[in-house]
């Protein structure tokens, strides 16, 4: 569904609040601050900072590096850098790029933008007073009429999957109060399945299963966002989750794939 963005990802599983000050749970986070998150211009203005030097966070979900796309409505053309003021009818936020030193350079990297066109920006979150900007690291014109459409799909997707779990649960039979969709569909693991990890400790035992119910567990590997929002819903505490992570990665019982916060079963 990406076209030419981010990946799912998210944001950390660990909310502030909840995040210890230091050790496995901290290093989690910032490996996490690094992946990319499709987001909406609204999405953009509603995150926050606890202080200057803190991670972003949306709906109390860490947010590293993020992907925009709007149409650019206004161009403002500084000395060390360029403008871009961006619509996507959720909002309006400036996208700010540096010059290279080579005006060559700076032409063949980053194109020559128009107002009117409809671009991607990808970058990190920054802030100057009171106003927020995204500060580029790639921009791109768009060239599929659809692109805008997916890039908003797929932003209420990634928003969804933090809040209630990966796709894939039973739908509709969420209550406050309840466990999400995605703690209901790895309950429906088979008692075989499980047999070979019986000596785990409870917690470790779950993180199993959790990975087993996901549909994408054998094939780019589960989000440790995904693993983190189902146990906390059990009370468990970002530490803890760390530490039963790692014990499970030295015990070779899982390890990662595409990246450190992607995980599959080792079977």
């Amino acid at each position: 569904m990406s076209q030419g963005g981010g990946f799912y990802q998210n944001s950390s599983p660990f909310n502030q609040s909840q995040a210890s000050p230091g050790g496995a749970g901290e290093a989690k986070r910032t490996e996490l601050s690094h992946s990319v998150r499709p987001l909406t211009l609204a999405q953009v203005n509603k995150a926050h900072q606890a202080h200057t030097d803190a991670e972003w966070t949306l709906e109390g979900s860490e947010v590293g590096q993020v992907t925009i796309i709007g149409h650019v409505v206004n161009i403002s053309e500084q000395t060390t850098n360029f403008l871009y003021t961006l619509e996507d009818g959720t909002g309006k936020v400036e996208a700010r790029r540096w010059r290279e030193q080579n005006s060559e350079e700076d032409a063949d990297k980053w194109g020559d933008i128009q107002v009117n066109q409809v671009i991607r920006v990808t970058g990190h979150m920054k802030a100057f007073g009171s106003r927020k900007y995204v500060n580029a690291v790639n921009i791109r014109p768009s060239e599929d009429p659809h692109e805008i459409y997916f890039h908003m799909i797929e932003a209420l997707t990634v928003t969804l999957s933090l809040q209630n779990g990966a796709p894939g649960g039973t739908v509709g039979q969420k209550s406050p109060g309840t466990a999400s969709a995605y703690t209901a569909q790895s309950s429906g693991i088979a008692n075989d399945d499980m047999a070979e990890y019986k000596h785990l400790p409870p917690l470790q035992r779950e993180i199993i299963k959790v990975l087993l119910s996901q549909p994408e567990h054998d094939e780019g590997g589960v989000h440790v966002g995904v693993v983190a929002k189902a146990v906390q819903k059990q009370g468990m505490t970002s530490a803890s989750i760390s530490d039963a992570l790692d014990a499970l990665m030295d015990a070779g019982q899982i390890y990662t794939t595409s990246d450190d916060a992607h995980f599959q079963v080792s079977r």
